[in-house]
């Protein structure tokens, strides 16, 4: 999904690292989601990469300080719509009953 220094990584969500993000953040996910028509404020597009980002091959979590920092490079490389779309995509993808 995202590559950094050589590392394939992706994003894992499941309903506690909502819950999580959701408290941190203080705003509803799903209301950002469809208040903004998918796109989502920086803030929020790093806090759902950073608490769900894991390393592809082994599946480990990556450390949330580091996964922020990585989160500007992916953005960087790749552009924010490119990677707010993907983060969207694996969030309905991981958290599919909330969209029905």
């Amino acid at each position: 999904m995202f590559t950094v220094d050589g590392v394939v990584y992706t994003l894992k969500f499941n309903t506690q690292k909502l819950k999580t993000i959701e408290t941190v953040t203080k705003t509803s996910v799903m209301g950002e989601i469809v208040k903004n028509n998918g796109a989502l404020p920086y803030g929020l597009l790093e806090s759902l990469f950073s608490f769900a980002l894991v390393e592809e091959k082994t599946n480990e979590v990556v450390p949330q300080k580091q996964a922020t920092e990585m989160f500007e490079k992916v953005v960087q490389e790749n552009g924010l719509m490119t990677t707010n779309a993907a983060i969207i995509e694996k969030f309905q993808k991981d958290m599919g009953f909330m969209f029905r």
